[in-house]
């Protein structure tokens, strides 16, 4: 049984919970549980007493990447807490759109000094069903056109560290992403290779996809050619985009839009 609760996200699906522009995650695999980023700010801890989840539970945190809306929040998390990241997670970066700081809340030897940190580029298993993916292989040519940020030298931010995590689950995989800077249809495609399974269960998460373009239409053309059973998806994914999927996609397979406070069972 896999059973995600909505911590955080730019959207809101229950009246008592907070909700801000970033993602965070609840995730509880028979019994594993784990935290998956924690949004930019403490909004995380404020909904999980409100839908009374016990965050001391966590094993530990993954962050999907390490831009701000995914890891303001760990200033308010517990010192000692284990960690699964990229390595190139702790990199400073700045948005283009207004030059603020788009990177952690911690310089790298703060980073690695209050926490458990384990950095990995390549797939971390958690337990033997529960893997963090590591560096994405970027294999098609309509996905990582446009990056938000810039790296300090002033190149793009192309986002090294952009990952996931997949669930091996008996119906098929469970795919979590945080934006998917990496691509969307990248990051299935490499959960599958990883797990050696090509049968997609649920796919949860942001997909950076802010307009209806040709990377929006080929990605929809990919999840009908992939045969995915449900699709939940939400932060930094715009309305205008979440709409296209529901409309394009629902007599095939559920889809749905997440928001704070959702809790999904699978």
């Amino acid at each position: 049984m896999v059973e995600i609760s909505v911590l955080n996200d730019d959207r809101c699906t229950n009246e008592k919970c907070n909700n801000s522009h970033g993602l965070s995650l609840f995730v509880n695999v028979d019994g594993f549980k784990f935290l998956f980023d924690v949004g930019q700010d403490d909004n995380y801890i404020k909904n999980a007493k409100t839908l009374k989840i016990d965050l001391n539970e966590a094993k530990c945190l993954v962050l999907s990447h390490g831009h701000y809306d995914h890891t303001i929040g760990l200033k308010f998390l517990k010192n000692g807490t284990k960690i699964v990241c990229h390595p190139r997670c702790v990199v400073w970066r700045k948005k283009k759109s207004d030059g603020c700081y788009n990177g952690l809340p911690f310089k790298k030897d703060e980073f690695v000094s209050k926490f458990d940190v384990n950095f990995s580029k390549d797939p971390y298993f958690l337990t033997k069903d529960v893997v963090y993916l590591g560096e994405i292989e970027r294999k098609f040519d309509f996905e990582c056109k446009e990056f938000p940020s810039l790296f300090e030298d002033g190149t793009d931010d192309v986002a090294p560290d952009d990952s996931g995590v997949v669930i091996n689950t008996k119906e098929g995989i469970v795919v979590i992403s945080g934006c998917a800077h990496s691509g969307i249809c990248n990051t299935i495609e490499y959960a599958k290779k990883v797990l050696k399974n090509e049968n997609v269960l649920a796919v949860i998460g942001g997909f950076h996809l802010k307009k209806i373009n040709s990377q929006v239409e080929e990605t929809v053309k990919y999840f009908k050619k992939t045969q995915v059973k449900k699709l939940y998806l939400g932060h930094c994914t715009s309305d205008l985009v979440c709409q296209y999927f529901v409309e394009d996609l629902k007599t095939q397979f559920d889809v749905q839009i997440l928001g704070a406070g959702l809790k999904i069972s699978l």
